[in-house]
């Protein structure tokens, strides 16, 4: 009796160890190939009703020529990055727009708005501050994460 609960003690004990080496979390990087100069961020409206969104603009320079932002973690959203290259140096452009849906039913009564479903937002895997992000990058294909933090929030945009 003694050594099956040995044994079933140790397995246990070995799943656990397993779990534990392979659960990896995500790295962020301190030592990066690049240096960011400026890292702003701006909310818009546009002229239609309920349509508004967040613009993240990074800008900075590069050290190698094989390094590529596919995406930035900010404010709860994960941005799909635009990569423009200039002379050394780089700028990220990303944009998430939000759009209210018609059909929406409005209130003041909460029993009123019965039927309208909430809004689901994905968590992301990073725990943030309002002006911090995680910025993604490649190298020759591999994903590495530098954390940003600072990002100054401009005026609000109004489109017409």
């Amino acid at each position: 009796m003694r050594k099956k609960k040995k044994i079933w003690i140790s397995i246990v004990l070995a799943i656990l160890i397993f779990n534990f080496t392979n659960c990896k979390t995500q790295n962020v990087d301190q030592k990066v190939p690049f240096k960011i100069s400026e890292k702003t961020y701006f909310y818009w409206v546009g002229g239609k009703k309920g349509s508004s969104g967040t613009t993240i603009i990074i800008k900075g320079v590069q050290q190698t020529t094989n390094l590529y932002f596919p995406n930035i973690y900010f404010q709860n959203y994960k941005f799909d990055l635009s990569n423009e290259l200039t002379d050394g140096g780089f700028i990220l452009t990303a944009n998430v727009s939000e759009l209210v849906k018609e059909g929406l039913k409005m209130d003041a009564d909460a029993a009123g708005e019965y039927g309208n479903k909430p809004p689901v937002t994905k968590k992301i895997p990073f725990d943030l501050e309002k002006n911090e992000a995680i910025l993604v990058y490649t190298i020759n294909g591999k994903n590495y994460y530098h954390k940003i933090t600072g990002i100054k929030q401009l005026e609000t945009v109004n489109y017409p």
